[in-house]
């Protein structure tokens, strides 16, 4: 397939004054990165210069990632010059994901950014979203059905977060250095961009009823009241963007996502490679994992902190509950398996779009 991928993460950045998107930008590398091993021919065009290649072949397929008015001009611009093109959005963005995120949780956004998505999902052919609860968020702002919607995983490298025995020790490091923590401390982290739906709140609440453990929330920092509260606890930091995630994931006692919506929740399925215990709230997107079995969920901050004390006071809970999460995830969200039904789907696309042209033209 000769592809032309749309993604204005630059954009984004540049907005949000963060160096990272977090796992949409990653799935998306991923994806390119694949495709090419597989011999298709890329084209990211806000990245790439325009290859020669397409002086004598045309793009059969466009692909975006991205929810920008930017993205739906380009994807919109690229149709018409490439009339047999199909079209493939990864739907990573709904409404849900976005109120209290990059937009406020107010009815007049929601019901802005509900119209903008139909308007730029409607340009698909098909659709890939990453969890069941994110294509029900989806297939909620349709009108009709328009386009096929497909769960696909986001998937991580598995091969990219084996363990290595500098990662802890560089992150305990790093918190010994930077902020004055032993290194035989118990430190809780949180990973991701920290927007108050991600439960900032929640996060400062459970770290004030247990001063005993450290809370390191491990991402780009979105300046809001919350972290302006929860920073004034002496057990609670912040430390902005981190080079090498693995080493959080390896140099932590256990991740805590306190996140009030996920369309899937990248971090956790990271954890779950690193044999990181998991608490987290029960939420549809971590329907991969169960309680008891692969990870703790909770609702209240009390349950949060039952959970908390459960793994850390447990050496035989813990161990189960990491091995089970870490099998899981390596069954359920490996790239390789994902990058081959990106690619068929890829291809479903086209045959899509051949269908759609015959019935217009009868």
């Amino acid at each position: 397939m000769n592809i032309l991928f749309i993604e204005n993460f630059k954009l984004f950045k540049k907005l949000t004054s963060v160096k990272t998107i977090g796992g949409i930008e990653t799935n998306t590398n991923d994806i390119i990165k694949d495709l090419r091993q597989k011999g298709h021919k890329i084209w990211v065009l806000n990245r790439d210069v325009k290859p020669k290649w397409l002086e004598k072949e045309e793009i059969n397929l466009i692909a975006a990632s991205t929810f920008d008015p930017i993205t739906y001009f380009q994807i919109s611009k690229y149709k018409k010059k490439y009339k047999t093109a199909a079209v493939v959005i990864h739907g990573h963005t709904t409404v849900e994901d976005l109120a209290g995120n990059f937009v406020p949780d107010k009815p007049i956004f929601n019901k802005i950014f509900k119209y903008w998505l139909k308007l730029l999902y409607g340009q698909a052919h098909l659709l890939i979203t990453p969890s069941e609860f994110s294509k029900e968020c989806l297939m909620n702002i349709q009108t009709f059905l328009t386009y096929p919607i497909h769960v696909v995983s986001n998937g991580i490298c598995i091969e990219e977060f084996k363990e290595n025995n500098n990662y802890r020790t560089n992150f305990r490091r790093f918190l010994s250095q930077q902020y004055g923590i032993s290194e035989d401390s118990v430190v809780i982290i949180n990973v991701g961009l920290s927007w108050r739906k991600k439960g900032v709140k929640t996060f400062g609440e459970i770290a004030k009823k247990l001063p005993e453990y450290y809370f390191v929330w491990v991402g780009p920092i979105n300046k809001n009241p919350e972290i302006d509260e929860a920073i004034k606890l002496n057990n609670v930091i912040f430390t902005g963007f981190y080079d090498d995630i693995r080493e959080a994931y390896y140099g932590a006692d256990l991740l805590l996502n306190t996140s009030w919506v996920e369309n899937q929740g990248i971090p956790i399925i990271e954890a779950a490679i690193c044999k990181l215990p998991i608490v987290a709230r029960d939420l549809s997107a971590f329907d991969w994992v169960s309680h008891d079995h692969s990870c703790y969920k909770a609702q209240g901050v009390d349950e949060f902190v039952e959970g908390i004390n459960k793994i850390v006071s447990n050496s035989n809970f813990r161990k189960k509950i990491v091995e089970n999460a870490c099998g899981d995830a390596k069954e359920l969200h490996d790239f390789e398996r994902i990058g081959e039904k990106i690619e068929k789907l890829y291809s479903r696309a086209i045959k899509v779009k051949k269908i759609w042209d015959r019935k217009r033209n009868k």
